[in-house]
Protein backbone atom coordinates (compact mmCIF):
# COMPACT_ATOMS: atom_id res chain seq x y z
CA UNK A 1 0.00 0.00 0.00
CA UNK A 2 1.34 3.42 -0.96
CA UNK A 3 2.32 5.51 2.22
CA UNK A 4 0.36 8.79 2.34
CA UNK A 5 1.64 12.05 0.67
CA UNK A 6 1.27 13.94 3.75
CA UNK A 7 3.36 11.53 4.96
CA UNK A 8 6.52 14.55 3.96
CA UNK A 9 4.13 17.35 3.20
CA UNK A 10 5.85 18.40 6.48
CA UNK A 11 9.09 18.93 4.84
CA UNK A 12 7.45 21.35 1.53
CA UNK A 13 8.24 25.00 2.23
CA UNK A 14 5.01 27.24 1.82
CA UNK A 15 3.43 24.44 -0.10
CA UNK A 16 -0.06 26.33 -0.34
CA UNK A 17 1.52 28.55 -2.67
CA UNK A 18 3.81 26.59 -4.70
CA UNK A 19 3.13 26.01 -8.39
CA UNK A 20 3.65 22.65 -10.22
CA UNK A 21 2.89 22.56 -14.07
CA UNK A 22 2.48 19.02 -15.46
CA UNK A 23 3.21 18.30 -19.03
CA UNK A 24 1.41 15.42 -20.03
CA UNK A 25 3.37 15.06 -23.73
CA UNK A 26 1.58 14.46 -26.83
CA UNK A 27 -1.79 14.52 -27.19
CA UNK A 28 -4.14 14.82 -30.30
CA UNK A 29 -2.86 13.46 -33.38
CA UNK A 30 0.60 13.28 -32.07
CA UNK A 31 0.39 9.61 -30.27
CA UNK A 32 3.74 8.91 -29.40
CA UNK A 33 5.33 6.10 -29.18
CA UNK A 34 2.90 2.92 -28.79
CA UNK A 35 3.15 -0.19 -26.69
CA UNK A 36 4.85 -3.08 -28.87
CA UNK A 37 2.77 -5.92 -27.45
CA UNK A 38 -0.78 -3.92 -26.47
CA UNK A 39 -0.37 -0.84 -28.90
CA UNK A 40 -1.31 1.79 -25.92
CA UNK A 41 -0.23 5.05 -27.24
CA UNK A 42 1.90 7.18 -25.14
CA UNK A 43 0.21 10.08 -25.01
CA UNK A 44 -3.10 8.53 -23.27
CA UNK A 45 0.01 7.12 -20.64
CA UNK A 46 1.51 10.28 -20.32
CA UNK A 47 -2.32 11.62 -19.52
CA UNK A 48 -3.00 9.06 -16.93
CA UNK A 49 0.30 9.41 -14.77
CA UNK A 50 -0.01 13.57 -14.97
CA UNK A 51 -3.51 13.15 -13.54
CA UNK A 52 -2.25 10.80 -10.79
CA UNK A 53 1.10 13.25 -10.17
CA UNK A 54 -1.39 15.86 -10.09
CA UNK A 55 -3.42 14.38 -7.56
CA UNK A 56 -0.95 13.42 -5.10
CA UNK A 57 0.74 17.18 -5.62
CA UNK A 58 -2.96 19.04 -5.07
CA UNK A 59 -3.15 16.89 -1.67
CA UNK A 60 0.07 18.08 -0.22
CA UNK A 61 -1.21 21.57 -1.25
CA UNK A 62 0.28 22.50 -4.20
CA UNK A 63 -1.00 24.39 -6.71
CA UNK A 64 -1.18 22.21 -9.76
CA UNK A 65 -1.45 23.63 -13.56
CA UNK A 66 -1.69 21.14 -16.56
CA UNK A 67 -0.48 21.51 -20.20
CA UNK A 68 -3.54 19.34 -21.24
CA UNK A 69 -5.77 17.92 -19.20
CA UNK A 70 -7.97 15.57 -22.02
CA UNK A 71 -6.44 13.50 -24.93
CA UNK A 72 -6.79 16.42 -27.53
CA UNK A 73 -3.61 17.96 -28.67
CA UNK A 74 -3.37 21.84 -27.78
CA UNK A 75 -3.97 22.93 -31.63
CA UNK A 76 -7.39 24.34 -30.58
CA UNK A 77 -9.02 22.03 -33.62
CA UNK A 78 -8.56 21.49 -37.15
CA UNK A 79 -5.44 20.38 -38.71
CA UNK A 80 -3.05 19.43 -36.22
CA UNK A 81 0.56 21.76 -36.23
CA UNK A 82 3.31 20.57 -34.37
CA UNK A 83 5.22 23.75 -33.41
CA UNK A 84 1.65 25.34 -32.53
CA UNK A 85 1.30 22.60 -29.78
CA UNK A 86 4.56 23.71 -28.63
CA UNK A 87 4.00 27.03 -28.49
CA UNK A 88 0.98 26.65 -26.68
CA UNK A 89 1.99 24.53 -23.64
CA UNK A 90 5.46 27.13 -23.16
CA UNK A 91 2.54 29.76 -22.98
CA UNK A 92 0.55 28.02 -20.63
CA UNK A 93 4.11 27.06 -18.95
CA UNK A 94 4.78 31.09 -19.12
CA UNK A 95 1.96 32.05 -17.44
CA UNK A 96 1.76 29.54 -14.55
CA UNK A 97 5.50 31.02 -13.01
CA UNK A 98 6.09 27.68 -11.90
CA UNK A 99 8.25 26.45 -9.00
CA UNK A 100 9.11 23.45 -11.18
CA UNK A 101 7.61 21.74 -14.49
CA UNK A 102 7.74 18.26 -15.17
CA UNK A 103 7.08 17.03 -18.87
CA UNK A 104 6.08 13.24 -18.97
CA UNK A 105 6.80 10.93 -21.73
CA UNK A 106 7.42 7.06 -22.52
CA UNK A 107 10.17 6.06 -24.39
CA UNK A 108 11.13 3.35 -27.61
CA UNK A 109 14.45 1.83 -28.87
CA UNK A 110 14.87 -0.38 -31.47
CA UNK A 111 16.47 -2.93 -29.48
CA UNK A 112 13.52 -4.87 -26.84
CA UNK A 113 15.91 -5.02 -24.05
CA UNK A 114 16.38 -1.12 -23.48
CA UNK A 115 14.21 -0.45 -20.50
CA UNK A 116 14.03 1.79 -17.53
CA UNK A 117 13.26 5.81 -16.64
CA UNK A 118 15.66 8.27 -17.08
CA UNK A 119 15.55 12.11 -16.78
CA UNK A 120 16.53 14.73 -18.60
CA UNK A 121 17.49 18.72 -18.11
CA UNK A 122 18.98 22.06 -19.76
CA UNK A 123 22.35 21.99 -20.03
CA UNK A 124 21.71 26.07 -19.35
CA UNK A 125 20.07 25.69 -15.99
CA UNK A 126 21.78 24.64 -12.72
CA UNK A 127 18.74 24.32 -10.92
CA UNK A 128 17.20 22.16 -13.61
CA UNK A 129 20.42 19.43 -13.64
CA UNK A 130 19.81 19.59 -9.69
CA UNK A 131 16.30 18.72 -10.03
CA UNK A 132 16.99 16.04 -12.57
CA UNK A 133 19.20 14.24 -10.39
CA UNK A 134 17.13 13.93 -7.48
CA UNK A 135 14.35 12.73 -9.23
CA UNK A 136 16.32 10.42 -11.13
CA UNK A 137 18.20 9.26 -7.88
CA UNK A 138 14.28 8.43 -6.59
CA UNK A 139 13.65 6.66 -10.11
CA UNK A 140 16.72 4.22 -9.78
CA UNK A 141 16.78 3.61 -6.09
CA UNK A 142 12.97 2.74 -6.51
CA UNK A 143 12.34 1.44 -9.92
CA UNK A 144 15.24 1.00 -11.97
CA UNK A 145 18.01 -0.93 -10.01
CA UNK A 146 15.31 -3.59 -8.48
CA UNK A 147 13.30 -3.79 -11.61
CA UNK A 148 16.37 -3.59 -14.30
CA UNK A 149 19.68 -3.89 -11.90
CA UNK A 150 20.91 -0.76 -13.53
CA UNK A 151 20.78 3.12 -12.81
CA UNK A 152 20.90 5.70 -15.39
CA UNK A 153 22.14 9.56 -14.56
CA UNK A 154 19.92 11.98 -15.30
CA UNK A 155 21.05 14.13 -19.09
CA UNK A 156 21.07 17.11 -20.41
CA UNK A 157 19.20 17.46 -23.46
CA UNK A 158 18.58 20.03 -26.06
CA UNK A 159 14.60 20.29 -25.67
CA UNK A 160 12.25 23.13 -26.66
CA UNK A 161 9.98 22.64 -23.49
CA UNK A 162 12.87 22.58 -21.04
CA UNK A 163 14.48 26.16 -22.33
CA UNK A 164 10.45 27.74 -21.32
CA UNK A 165 11.04 28.61 -17.63
CA UNK A 166 13.56 29.57 -15.51
CA UNK A 167 12.19 27.48 -12.66
CA UNK A 168 13.97 24.35 -12.85
CA UNK A 169 12.08 21.74 -16.07
CA UNK A 170 12.75 18.35 -16.26
CA UNK A 171 11.57 15.66 -18.91
CA UNK A 172 10.89 12.07 -17.32
CA UNK A 173 10.60 9.20 -19.43
CA UNK A 174 8.57 7.12 -17.42
CA UNK A 175 10.33 3.75 -19.25
CA UNK A 176 10.29 1.85 -22.75
CA UNK A 177 6.69 1.02 -24.30
CA UNK A 178 9.23 -1.22 -26.85
CA UNK A 179 10.08 -3.56 -23.74
CA UNK A 180 7.69 -5.81 -22.42
CA UNK A 181 8.48 -5.58 -18.67
CA UNK A 182 7.92 -1.63 -19.20
CA UNK A 183 5.33 -1.84 -21.03
CA UNK A 184 3.32 -4.47 -18.76
CA UNK A 185 4.08 -2.15 -15.90
CA UNK A 186 3.35 1.21 -17.37
CA UNK A 187 -0.13 0.09 -18.70
CA UNK A 188 -0.89 -0.73 -15.01
CA UNK A 189 -2.52 1.87 -13.52
CA UNK A 190 -1.65 0.21 -10.14
CA UNK A 191 2.47 0.90 -11.34
CA UNK A 192 1.40 4.53 -12.60
CA UNK A 193 0.52 5.49 -9.20
CA UNK A 194 3.39 4.36 -7.53
CA UNK A 195 6.05 5.64 -10.25
CA UNK A 196 3.72 9.05 -9.88
CA UNK A 197 3.98 8.77 -6.31
CA UNK A 198 7.69 8.59 -6.21
CA UNK A 199 7.91 11.60 -9.07
CA UNK A 200 5.87 13.55 -6.59
CA UNK A 201 8.13 12.99 -3.50
CA UNK A 202 11.19 13.74 -5.30
CA UNK A 203 9.55 17.00 -6.52
CA UNK A 204 8.57 17.52 -2.38
CA UNK A 205 12.17 17.14 -1.64
CA UNK A 206 13.63 19.77 -3.78
CA UNK A 207 11.23 22.07 -3.62
CA UNK A 208 11.69 22.01 0.37
CA UNK A 209 15.12 23.84 0.27
CA UNK A 210 15.90 26.46 0.07
CA UNK A 211 15.42 26.68 -3.30
CA UNK A 212 12.02 27.94 -2.84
Amino acid sequence: MLSSPFAIVAAVTAAEAVTVVIDAGHGGADGGVTGATTGAKESDLNLAMAKVLGEYLESAGFRVVYTRKNADDLCGGGAFDKRKDMYRRADIIARAEPAAVVSLHMNSFPSSSRRGAQVFFSRASEESAAFAAVVQERLNDVFNYPDAGRRFSALAAEKFLLEQSAAPSVIVECGFLSNAADEKNLTSPEYRAEFAYEIFRAVAVFLSSDRV
